[in-house]
């Protein structure tokens, strides 16, 4: 199996823990700026769902509108427009997509370009799914940090206790 797979049921939970988290507390706290985020809490998390949803868009070969048309501008307001739980629903699917694409990708594929717009250097589709997992990382621990700060608790999501979330119960 390759290791990407592990990482990216990895990622899903990681997700999943942090929306299921944020789903406790108050709203007006997660709009609140938090420095060192994407803006706000909600912001950030939006975020993390948004770039995931790219990627996966650019990795299976889907054309992106021009960030500047006026069609993408719309779109992109409506897509963070949604509530936190429509984005916790979207992370799910987005998951299951993510473990599929890798679970059929070939070393071929892997060595594919992948062309992203606003860069200007060359990626291989290999370095999009790993960008995709620091990039998600980087916010969790953004938005967890926020909130530990704030008073809340949240969960230890090192991979570890992902492993041991899949053991059977008294193992």
């Amino acid at each position: 199996m390759h290791p990407l797979m592990d990482l990216y049921a990895y990622n899903d939970w990681a997700n999943a823990q942090v929306f299921a988290t944020c789903r406790d507390v108050d709203q007006a706290r997660l709009d609140e700026q938090a420095p060192g985020t994407y803006g706000t809490l909600s912001d950030t998390l939006k975020h993390l769902i948004q770039v995931e949803a790219v990627y996966l868009r650019m990795l299976r070969e889907q054309p992106l509108a021009s960030r500047e048309s006026q069609a993408a501008q719309a779109e992109i307001r409506d897509f963070l427009a949604h509530d936190l739980p429509w984005f916790a629903d979207l992370q799910a699917q987005i998951g299951r997509a993510y473990s599929d694409l890798v679970a059929h990708a070939t070393d071929a594929w892997y060595a594919e370009p992948l062309p992203v717009p606003w860069f200007d250097f060359a990626l291989t589709k290999q370095d999009g799914l790993l960008q995709v997992l620091s990039h998600s990382s980087q916010h969790r621990a953004q938005v967890f940090s926020v909130l530990g700060e704030r008073g809340a608790v949240v969960p230890n999501i090192d991979y570890v206790f992902f492993l041991q979330s899949k053991l059977p119960s008294g193992a």
